[in-house]
């Protein structure tokens, strides 16, 4: 019987990291941009021939990075149901806690799955608004491929689907299959190491600040695991405020939570109302008791010794990772020196490597202060395989489909693969007068932009 490749292995596996490291390597030196044909962001991977030959490993192993799924709302909230059927609250809480290290991060998802599909209405897909006409409000369902690679990746490095989307919870439980993995005894003083930290932060902490001093613990790996777990635990209800409860207390729709304090809060409800003095010191016991009470947490003193965690940081599949995409990555050869000294200024002209054999220029048509110094920037006709020198400089502005348009950017000279080719020259010719307008960010957000200049 031919194993699934896309199954979730219940512990780190060396194959398993191998196709991870591929896939980062072509996402690092790729672009994740509009495309056009799929009606949606895709993260488009280079076709150089090193390249090429990391994607075909991919393929041949059944991981091919353009398999798409299109799940039609029903279907999902129908599958979501059924493959958390198999689950029992109690094996979804063990999994999730071996995913706070024994297991792939992707484990964690099995307890916020069951918990949704248990308390989901059904219900028929509710536009969110005439303008978001493909996102449901009450699930949080959107219409849409979605690029599996991508998201199998991301369930494997990182954990959970974003927000309590249905249709990511349906695609990982299916991956996870049959395996119930339990949590060691590290992964159960992980948990309990998180709630001693919990309760030890000063009254009306926000979630922010929660994640900073769980790093500082050292408890879990990866820079964004905290706020990913703290985002977990209050989805469930762990860590949710009354007012915004999670899902073992009763369904909320997406539209309930995405509801913010204000707009500089990133994540959704329920942890966008978590601070410190939610329940016995940010954590709602009951909950806790409710989903972990069988697992033998126990009470943790950060001062104590600690249970050794296995497998070793560097030999799971995200902590090992990148460098083992540094060891599969091509050697590019190195780019010359941007031409004449000091920061950008008007009448230069950048070179820009958007991926691995493709560059693209800009021309600099002023400089202005604005805390710092920003260049106006207008992209120029013409694609280039290998760093272009003064002689390729083209003569005419590459506008976007509406026209001509410019950015205001910093760090030119600091950002890495943009170099300068060129100083002086005069303004390139184009259909209509100059831009004068433009958004304001950083250099690195050309690469980004270049997808509405060129094909």
């Amino acid at each position: 019987m031919t194993q699934d490749p896309w199954r979730i292995p219940a512990t780190h596996d060396p194959q398993t990291r191998e196709h991870l490291a591929r896939w980062e390597v072509l996402r690092s030196a790729g672009r994740f941009e509009w495309d056009a044909e799929r009606s949606a962001t895709w993260q488009q991977v280079p076709m150089t021939p090193p390249y090429a030959a990391l994607r075909e490993l991919l393929a041949s192993a059944g991981l091919d990075p353009d398999t798409a799924l299109r799940p039609a709302h029903d279907d999902c909230l129908s599958q979501l149901r059924e493959r958390a059927a198999a689950w029992s609250v109690q094996q979804a809480a063990a999994a999730f806690v071996a995913g706070l290290w024994s297991a792939p991060a992707a484990w964690r998802s099995a307890l916020p799955g069951v918990l949704i599909a248990r308390v989901m209405p059904a219900h028929p897909f509710t536009p969110w608004s005439a303008s978001s006409s493909d996102l449901c409000e009450v699930c949080g369902w959107r219409r849409g491929p979605v690029q599996l690679l991508q998201a199998w990746a991301f369930r494997l490095t990182a954990g959970t689907p974003l927000d309590g989307e249905p249709a990511g919870y349906a695609q990982v439980l299916q991956w996870l299959g049959d395996a119930r993995p339990e949590p060691t005894e590290y992964d159960r003083w992980a948990l309990g190491a998180l709630r001693t930290v919990l309760r030890s932060l000063p009254a009306a902490t926000r979630y922010s600040a929660a994640a900073k001093a769980i790093a500082a613990a050292k408890i879990l790996r990866g820079a964004h695991t905290p706020t990913a777990v703290l985002e977990d635990l209050a989805l469930v209800g762990v860590l949710a405020p009354p007012t915004h409860p999670g899902m073992a207390e009763r369904f909320t729709s997406y539209r309930e939570r995405d509801a913010r304090p204000n707009q500089r809060v990133e994540v959704q409800a329920p942890l966008a109302w978590w601070d410190s003095n939610v329940g016995q010191h940010g954590v709602r016991a009951e909950y806790f008791d409710m989903l972990f009470g069988g697992l033998d947490i126990p009470t943790v003193s950060l001062d104590a010794p600690r249970p050794v965690p296995l497998p070793a940081a560097k030999d799971s599949l995200d902590g090992g990772l990148a460098a083992r995409a540094r060891a599969l990555a091509p050697k590019q050869p190195k780019a010359a020196a941007s031409v004449g000294d000091g920061p950008a200024a008007a009448g230069d002209v950048w070179a820009i490597r958007l991926e691995p054999g493709r560059w693209v220029t800009v021309y600099v048509h002023e400089m202005r202060e604005r805390e710092r110094a920003y260049a106006h920037a207008e992209f120029l006709a013409g694609v280039f395989s290998d760093l272009p020198d003064a002689a390729d400089i083209p003569a005419r502005v590459q506008p976007r489909r509406s026209g001509r348009a410019a950015t205001w950017v910093h760090s030119l000279d600091r950002t890495p693969w943009m170099r300068r080719i060129a100083q002086g020259r005069h303004a390139p010719a184009g259909d209509g007068a100059r831009p004068h307008d433009g958004g304001w960010g950083a250099a690195k957000e050309l690469r980004h932009l270049s997808s509405w200049h060129y094909d």
